[in-house]
């Protein structure tokens, strides 16, 4: 009986590892979900001063890069960063003082954000919109 237990035992254990390979191998081999595109970033800076640009999700701060005085440019974080979560720009001036942000944006699949870094940097704001 002990070893008619033991057997049964083992055959279950096998039958189990046998399934689960099976089941792993048929996951790999189904088509992969589609992963959404980046999120696209375009920053207009109306300040006379050079910005470092940062994105704040989960928490973590991110640096995007810098946009000099008067002009514009055009950033892109991967849709894992924001994680369905809302997220948040900031621009800090480079050799002066204060803080410009968007406040907190939530993002949807397809869509972009604006940021537009105002002359008066608590004036600045940050828009979702569609492409």
């Amino acid at each position: 009986m002990r070893y008619l237990r033991h057997w049964s035992v083992r055959f279950a254990v096998i039958s189990f590892a046998a399934a689960m390979g099976c089941s792993r191998a048929h996951a790999d081999t189904g088509e992969e979900e589609a992963r959404p595109d980046p999120i696209a970033i375009h920053v207009r800076n109306e300040n006379f001063l050079d910005m470092n640009v940062n994105v704040i999700a989960n928490g973590v701060s991110r640096r995007l890069g810098t946009v000099t005085g008067n002009s514009s440019g055009d950033f892109k974080i991967a849709w894992s960063v924001a994680n369905g979560m809302p997220i948040t720009l900031t621009a800090t001036p480079i050799g002066g003082r204060g803080i410009a942000t968007s406040g907190a944006l939530s993002v949807g699949v397809g869509q972009m954000i604006d940021f537009k870094i105002a002359a008066t940097l608590r004036q600045s704001v940050g828009i979702v919109r569609e492409p």
